[in-house]
């Protein structure tokens, strides 16, 4: 969707374009600040007119952050309009949201399935926006990687069993048949990695990002792989290394961003990477970093597995409004959730070559389905030591996400990347990622 704005482009890739170069355009201003002189008329004159001069450069990045989310407060509502909302007669979404945590009143089905309240981009957002903006996404320093891990993995691995139930996985399944349960989902989901990576017995996996390490137990179990985790949280680390006890997995406190300053990782490098839906609090403006990090701690002839939890091109505003509450209560600095062309650049300019990516938004909406169920089984227990208003903040969160991934506003891109230049490397990727069962010409595969 596009709409005008200041400089008649689209604010999707405006805001990308701000982001990703951000030390670039700060420091571009610092020198037009600092060269804004006057003409040389008299002394005091020419004070005054310098003076002048680096306060108009001063507010010009300032400026044009008020103008674009002035301009997307007024295009949510006209867009509103123009569906035919009610926007005089009803709350927004979120306001509406908000007040449900609150006070638990209303159906929480009813109020995200009955296009009665408009996602307009108001107060909530703004306030996050300004806010939080500069912190987590211009700036996104390791400090802000720490300070964000307690609020997206820290509340208590009870808290999260009762989501994610028996694997502790913490990104999307995948349901061939769409009628496997939360647990054949998730190791589908990983057996299909193993399949993707060509894994075979014996060899190093660094799975970046490991999280509760149901994968890196499954790789190393039943896969037969010496793999190495990460994880950034002290309970996740905690969790996995009860859990590998009695496997050859090892499980690191690191994080990911200063990976490349441990003296007991191998020097040749790891034949396979995994990182699943991790990269998005790598954030925007360090993502080719992260990604180039990657591409040096691989073999030549290794294969890496990324998994991205990203958002559609053709953006709708509920997908922003969705994705601002997102960042203030469930993943904090986690703004590289982006389009998949964004992506897609950003690997290759990094040296890899895509071999094959899907998107498994539909299927990210069926995991969350069950979390969701899982929370509503769990409902006393969340209630009896987090709080009613964390149960229903947390359910909000699953609810809308379901609705998210099922719709598009939300995504899943599952990418098999190789090093480019590497021949071999990719001939055998590509010789074994061939597509397989394709039904036979003339065949009719419905009968």
């Amino acid at each position: 969707m596009k709409f005008s704005n200041p400089l008649s482009l689209d604010v999707f890739e405006l805001v990308l374009f701000l982001v990703e170069f951000s030390p670039y355009i700060i420091g571009g201003l610092a020198v037009l600040f600092v060269l804004a002189v006057g003409p040389l008329e008299s002394i005091a004159g020419t004070k005054q007119k310098s003076y002048r001069k680096k306060i108009s450069v001063a507010l010009i990045l300032p400026a044009l952050i008020l103008a674009i989310v002035a301009s997307v407060i007024l295009a949510s509502w006209e867009d509103a309009y123009v569906r035919g909302y009610e926007i005089f007669k009803y709350p927004s979404l979120r306001a509406k949201l908000e007040n449900y945590i609150e006070t638990g009143n209303d159906d929480l089905h009813d109020i995200l399935e009955s296009d009665k309240y408009a996602p307009t981009f108001g107060l909530y957002e703004a306030r996050y926006l300004m806010r939080d903006l500069l912190r987590h996404t211009v700036f996104h320093t390791n400090d802000h990687n720490e300070g964000n891990i307690d609020e997206g993995y820290n509340k208590g691995n009870d808290w999260f069993k009762a989501t994610l139930g028996e694997t502790m996985m913490y990104t999307s399944g995948l349901y061939p048949e769409g009628t496997e349960t939360l647990k054949e989902a998730q190791d589908y989901k990983i057996d299909y990695v193993a399949d993707a990576i060509e894994l075979k017995p014996g060899m190093s996996v660094l799975d970046i990002g490991c999280g509760w390490t149901y994968l890196a137990n499954r790789l190393t179990e039943k896969h037969g792989a010496n793999v190495t985790g990460i994880t950034l949280s002290k309970e996740q680390l905690a969790y996995g290394t009860e859990l590998n006890a009695k496997n050859s997995a090892k499980i690191l406190l690191q994080d990911a961003m200063q990976l490349k300053e441990r003296d007991d990782l191998p020097e040749e490098g790891y034949d396979r990477i995994t990182s699943l839906e991790m990269a998005e609090h790598v954030g925007i403006r360090r993502y080719q970093e992260f990604l180039t990090m990657v591409h040096g701690m691989m073999k030549d002839d290794g294969v890496f597995y990324f998994q991205v939890a990203g958002l559609r091109r053709a953006w709708r505003f509920e997908d922003l409004t969705w994705g601002l509450f997102m960042g203030e209560h469930v993943f904090p600095g986690a703004d590289a959730s982006c389009p998949l062309g964004w992506i897609s650049t950003q690997v290759e300019r990094a040296g890899f070559e895509i071999q094959r990516v899907h998107n498994m938004g539909s299927h990210y909406s069926k995991t969350l389905d069950h979390w969701l169920d899982n929370w509503h089984a769990n409902k006393q227990y969340i209630e009896g030591k987090y709080g009613a208003v964390a149960y229903r903040r947390w359910e909000v969160f699953l609810a809308w996400s379901v609705r998210a991934a099922r719709q598009g506003s939300s995504t899943l891109f599952m990418l098999t990347l190789t090093k480019a230049g590497e021949e071999r490397r990719r001939i055998e990727s590509q010789n074994h990622l061939v597509p397989k069962d394709v039904p036979k010409a003339g065949a009719n595969r419905f009968l």
